[in-house]
């Protein structure tokens, strides 16, 4: 009679009863809290799975991620990392919410499933513009910046400085406006955009934005010219006007006077192209009156301000040098 030795074949009962404890899965259980269910586009819907699982999914409900499709193919979820997960609605619209929780054995050869849903209410009501630009002044953009709550500033130059020439900048451009909503309508003075018409600056633009939940936002698009000399004289001769390639708002002006003068105490004649006002060291100064120490470069800040508008200003700085 043989006897078995049990040290052999221990390890084999252990293997045995390890197996049979993974196959016993237990059911999950899916839950899920969001703080609210009413959101804006865009804005952030953070999910807080409260169950218990082995692995999560979330199907958003939107293209792409609807569950209710996802035998058919091409609808898939987004995994759930440490119970949190975020997401934002780029479209308006009520989405339902699935959310799929899941125990699974070694290997996944068996699993177990619950599933819960929940309502999610998307409304677009942005009418924000996010960026408003000129975009083909030659071979450049130039952005408008956005002064206040409703008005819009767009600085164009005199001219720009192109394969050596001076091109002169039309008043008349096409526009590129982002918003922050697809689903958002834009009027230009009453008509639909169009990013291929050019547009008339000199005169100020209505910009109405309509969101898709019917909420209406007016702006208005404002246009200065941003200022320069269209003459500079110290001692009766006159200044020659170097532009910038790229800073158009960033300009040179070179004056030669006759040895000996006395640079200390000169007094500047000029006129502007567009503008109104010049200020050195936060001065103002008048033209052949003013008296202007120019034993260094000397910047003068050029100031363009819109009518009734004065908190719309575009400035200019230009650098005198007096050799």
């Amino acid at each position: 009679m043989k006897i078995v030795n049990i040290f052999k074949i221990l390890p084999l009962i252990v293997l045995l009863v390890s197996a049979c404890v993974e196959e016993e899965l237990t059911m999950p259980v899916a839950s899920v809290e969001v703080t609210k269910t009413v959101y804006g586009i865009n804005e952030s819907v953070v999910f807080n799975f409260t169950g218990q699982a082995q692995q999560v999914a979330i199907f958003t409900g939107d293209k792409a991620h609807n569950y209710d499709l996802f035998e058919s193919g091409g609808n898939t979820g987004f995994v759930v990392n440490k119970g949190t997960f975020s997401y934002a609605y780029k479209q308006p619209g009520t989405y339902k919410v699935v959310v799929v929780a899941s125990n699974y054995s070694e290997g996944a050869v068996n699993m177990l499933k619950d599933t819960t849903s929940v309502m999610i209410q998307v409304i677009d009501d942005d009418v924000t513009i996010k960026s408003l630009s000129c975009p083909r002044v030659l071979y450049d953009e130039i952005a408008a910046v956005s002064v206040n709550d409703t008005d819009w500033l767009m600085r164009l130059p005199q001219k720009i400085l192109f394969r050596g020439q001076q091109a002169t900048i039309p008043s008349t451009q096409r526009l590129a406006v982002k918003l922050a909503s697809d689903s958002t309508v834009l009027l230009v003075d009453g008509l639909g955009f169009s990013a291929t018409k050019s547009y008339q600056l000199n005169n100020p633009l209505t910009l109405s934005l309509t969101a898709h939940a019917g909420n209406v936002m007016d702006y208005t698009l404002y246009m200065l010219r941003l200022p320069e000399f269209s003459v500079f004289k110290l001692a009766g001769i006159n200044g020659v006007l170097t532009r910038s390639e790229f800073n158009y708002d960033k300009m040179t002006m070179t004056v030669t006077l006759p040895a000996g003068t006395d640079k200390t105490g000169l007094v500047p004649e000029f006129t502007l192209s567009q503008g109104q006002e010049v200020f050195v060291n936060d001065l103002l100064i008048t033209s052949a009156v003013s008296v202007i120490d120019f034993s260094s470069p000397v910047v003068f800040r050029l100031r363009n301000t819109y009518p009734g508008k004065s908190h719309l200003i575009a400035e200019t700085e230009v650098t005198v040098s007096v050799l």
